[in-house]
């Protein structure tokens, strides 16, 4: 059986392809910037004291024994008084003699960088903003390559343009071809400089109505995401009342009391949500693209969308997987890849919003007359332990599904524990039971 095709899925150079290989750039990208938020972030954090202690022993290490002494015990006072300094109603003053010029110069060094690390903030939360702001950067790069894909389809779209052309610019193009890729980017240029509301309306009017507000994904905390970037870039943070405008609109009860002169941040929790919601919103986007633009190659982009909600589930971007499975619903399918995703969909939404959100509907699931491989998925979703861990079992000495499979697909997590593949014990051979076999 064939498990890998030696030629890449979608190699062929078709505009097709070339629009599907923009989203899997993309979700690279996201998927990175999301693991970066989850991992190398709070492994960061978890190192902070230690760095701290690290800048405190460099500093120290540069004065002789006694000196360090000194400059310990002064420190242990400092932090002493400093505490009762801050507890105190009447705010005294806080002065501590300096046992030598080298004690003094070192501990003014060391509180100098610790101020300094203050005023610019916590590194997690500097890291995610900038994170954020990657984030949405990439998001833009991709609809402006979308916009040059349907300029590139749709050429009448260019017809309504008022530049004009100075003669000095029409010698310069060698054909009309170079002109029109010129407006192209002069037109996508000037797009990608309105807002994502801009985008919008320019999106429904150039592709036959496709709107990023109605595709599946949460949409005011996307539109959102983006008005908090502009504050991040253009205010360090500090809430306007251009942010207050665009909140106001969007119904999200946690921001409805924000004030203009309050400063956002920008939480693990929060930035992980945004990043899956612009995972999804990006690949939905081609994937509806391609369809409308490239009519005899839609199959691809079901395909490509298929691959993609298992893949965010995996990823644990279960918010990305949800929109993505909701997507594929609307598309022509077999029974097989309407159920997978159905299985799918239901796992995503019982991660984000809990078993009981979903659990009628997996319980009215008629999977009589559906293949082993699938209908044992009702059982794990519903937690029937042992009644899965047996038809998974089935499935794994059958061949028709893999250990590693069931290792990095959530939707075994809660059966791992149990499976007798992954107990541990002797191994019983053949024969034990017989005193005289061989």
């Amino acid at each position: 059986m064939t498990i890998i095709s030696a030629e890449p899925i979608g190699a062929e150079d078709t505009p097709a392809n070339r629009l599907k290989n923009i989203s899997d750039e993309y979700i690279a990208q996201l998927h990175s910037i999301i693991e970066i938020n989850r991992s190398v972030i709070p492994e960061m954090t978890a190192r902070k004291e230690d760095e701290l202690a690290s800048i405190r022993d460099e500093i120290l290490g540069a004065l002789t024994p006694e000196e360090g002494d000194a400059s310990r015990e002064y420190l242990e006072k400092f932090m002493v008084n400093l505490h009762t300094l801050l507890e105190s109603e009447s705010k005294p003053s806080l002065s501590l003699e300096v046992p030598n010029r080298g004690v003094g110069v070192a501990v003014g060094h060391l509180i100098m960088q610790l101020a300094n690390r203050s005023k610019a903030g916590s590194q997690d939360a500097l890291l995610r903003k900038s994170l954020l702001v990657s984030a949405i950067s990439a998001f833009e790069v991709l609809f402006g390559q979308v916009a040059r894909t349907i300029y590139g389809v749709n050429t009448s779209s260019l017809n309504d343009s008022d530049h004009s052309f100075t003669l000095q610019e029409l010698a310069e193009f060698g054909t009309l071809d170079d002109a029109r890729e010129y407006l192209v980017e002069k037109r996508v240029s000037s797009l990608l400089r309105d807002s994502i509301d801009g985008w919008e309306k320019w999106l429904k009017r150039a592709c036959g109505g496709v709107s990023m507000e109605s595709l599946p994904v949460f949409w005011p905390l996307v539109r959102e995401s983006f008005a908090r970037r502009n504050l991040i870039v253009h205010t360090g943070g500090m809430v306007n009342h251009l942010y207050t405008s665009v909140v106001q609109k969007l119904g999200i009860p946690e921001l409805s009391d924000v004030k203009p002169g309050a400063r956002v941040e920008v939480s693990e929790e929060y930035l992980d949500w945004v990043l899956q919601e612009l995972l999804a919103l990006g690949h939905v986007l081609v994937c509806t693209v391609g369809t409308k633009l490239y009519k005899k190659d839609a199959e691809l982009f079901t395909r490509a969308a298929i691959i993609a909600a298992r893949d965010f589930s995996v990823w644990r971007a279960s918010h990305s997987s949800k929109a993505v499975c909701n997507y594929v619903l609307t598309r022509k399918l077999s029974r097989v890849d309407e159920m997978t995703i159905r299985v799918r969909r239901w796992l995503s939404i019982k991660e984000t919003e809990g078993l009981e959100r979903v659990q009628t509907e997996i319980e009215e699931w008629d999977t009589s007359g559906l293949d082993a491989s699938i209908s044992h998925c009702k059982l794990v979703l519903l937690g029937d332990i042992d009644a899965a861990c047996r038809g998974v079992e089935t499935l794994i000495s059958q061949g028709r599904l893999s250990r590693f499979e069931v290792a990095i697909d959530p939707l075994y997590k809660s059966l791992m524990q149990n499976l007798a593949v992954n107990q541990q014990g002797p191994v019983e051979e053949i024969g034990d039971d017989d005193p005289d076999s061989a």
